[in-house]
């Protein structure tokens, strides 16, 4: 697919921009530059299309990695995961792996629905619904500790804000994130999924 979407692009831009015509010229580089049009927007909507079906394919193998082992999990969980990630550019994997460890993708602890709905453990906090626990964790994560060029790969060798307070009292915490993440990697498609998405997605920005 993607050899194909790059094909047609190299295409559009060999277009000339300009014909050498004598009086119906004017007509002539008109007609170029719908066609350049035409072209342009149907890539467009080509790569849109790549977009969503990636997009959902990813909603589709986050659901089958948590209700298959957590099937008293809310619906709402990996289809909001998904969402925001893509949309924060978060890693998938990673915030499913934080939420399994902390409280079993809402099954157990603060994370159930007659608790508190913190899916990640966040102290003192309780939220209206699951996508409200998800979009607080993302605030927090951007402000204190994707900061200053670290990633979530830096995070689960040492989760620590940019002054040094962990995440969580645990000090296997680290361990059993790793742990956590290199399983759902090894049981999904998720992480080469979303990098699909993101390469098609910049294409459609472009």
């Amino acid at each position: 697919m993607c050899i194909f979407v790059c094909t047609w692009v190299s295409t559009l831009l060999a277009l000339p921009t300009s014909t050498k015509m004598s009086t119906n010229g004017s007509k002539e580089e008109m007609k170029v530059m719908d066609d350049k049009k035409v072209l342009t927007d149907t890539v467009k909507i080509k790569t849109i299309s790549i977009v969503d079906s990636i997009k959902n394919k990813l909603i589709e193998e986050t659901e089958n990695y948590i209700f298959r082992r957590f099937p008293r999990a809310s619906k709402k969980v990996p289809t909001s995961i998904v969402e925001n990630g893509l949309e924060h550019d978060i890693d998938i994997m990673f915030m499913m792996a934080q939420t399994k460890v902390e409280t079993c993708f809402g099954t157990a602890g603060a994370g159930r629905e007659t608790s508190r709905r913190s899916l990640f453990g966040v102290a003192n906090r309780r939220y209206a619904s699951y996508e409200k626990a998800i979009e607080d964790y993302i605030a927090i994560l951007k402000k204190s500790y994707l900061t200053k060029g670290r990633t979530e790969k830096h995070l689960m060798n040492k989760y620590t804000t940019t002054r040094g307070g962990r995440y969580a009292s645990d000090p296997k915490y680290e361990v059993s994130l790793r742990a956590a993440y290199s399983e759902i990697n090894k049981m999904t498609n998720i992480k080469k999924l979303q990098n699909e998405y993101l390469m098609y997605k910049n294409q459609e920005e472009l």
